[in-house]
């Protein structure tokens, strides 16, 4: 298959079939009313086509991913399906992991992180909550319609609908016992997720042991109470 080209022509097609969209649901509404609609019934299509935009999330996401790949863009995905979980526990538990683990930082830099909590995130799916990550990806449509091209992760973290469901993934790790019971079985996970990103057979220097897990465990949930109460973490994502 030929490489997409380049070009406005993704954002006139986007344009297209969002408009083909609206009409369609108009034209049913007109039908459905006799053929009129007064403007209390355009007022009403147009809250429900804003609401139904969350519904269609794997539309636009395939149209960002396409326009993405045609101008060459090489930033990271953070809001795809399968990354959203990881970067929001990014933005809320960097700031835990960077004293627990500057061996892997100063070896591997931020792309270490980014692997990390790709592992976090593994596990939470695992054990503590499987649905997260559609539960985030509602969450997050909901502010890009209010936001749009303005959006920030500060702005997704901000909701209210995210933190309950972060406060949820975090709580296994957070309780105060988490250390003495999660360590080992976190860090192998956890390892053995960065090797596969990696592409290598087992775990090496890139690997997490026991005791650097306990150090995070320890530092997370102070680090949780202030990005998730006042909601303003920084993020430093970097490509895997």
């Amino acid at each position: 298959m030929a490489a997409a080209l380049r070009g406005p022509h993704h954002c006139v097609g986007t344009a297209t079939s969002v408009a083909e969209m609206i009409f369609r649901y108009l034209n049913s509404r007109c039908q459905a009313s006799g053929g009129t609609l007064s403007m209390a019934d355009i007022e009403a299509a147009r809250a429900h086509v804003l609401a139904s935009f969350p519904s269609h999330f794997s539309f636009f996401e395939t149209t960002d991913q396409r326009c993405m790949e045609a101008s060459g863009a090489t930033a990271p995905a953070l809001f795809a399906r399968d990354s959203i979980l990881p970067s929001l526990m990014l933005a809320c538990g960097q700031k835990a992991a960077q004293p627990a683990f500057p061996n892997q930082l100063a070896r591997f830099g931020e792309a270490w992180l980014t692997q990390f909590f790709g592992g976090i995130a593994h596990y939470i799916r695992e054990h503590a909550c499987p649905n997260a990550d559609e539960r985030l990806i509602k969450a997050y449509s909901e502010v890009a319609v209010k936001l749009g091209a303005k959006l920030t992760i500060n702005d997704v973290l901000n909701e209210n609908a995210t933190k309950r469901i972060l406060y949820e993934c975090f709580a296994p790790l957070a309780a105060a016992d988490s250390g003495d019971h999660l360590a080992l079985e976190l860090s192998d996970v956890v390892s053995h997720f960065i090797a596969k990103q990696r592409g290598i057979p087992k775990p090496d220097i890139s690997k997490v042991t026991e005791q650097e897990m306990r150090h995070f465990l320890h530092w997370l949930p102070p680090q949780l109470q202030i990005t998730l109460k006042q909601g303003r973490p920084a993020l430093e994502a970097a490509p895997p």
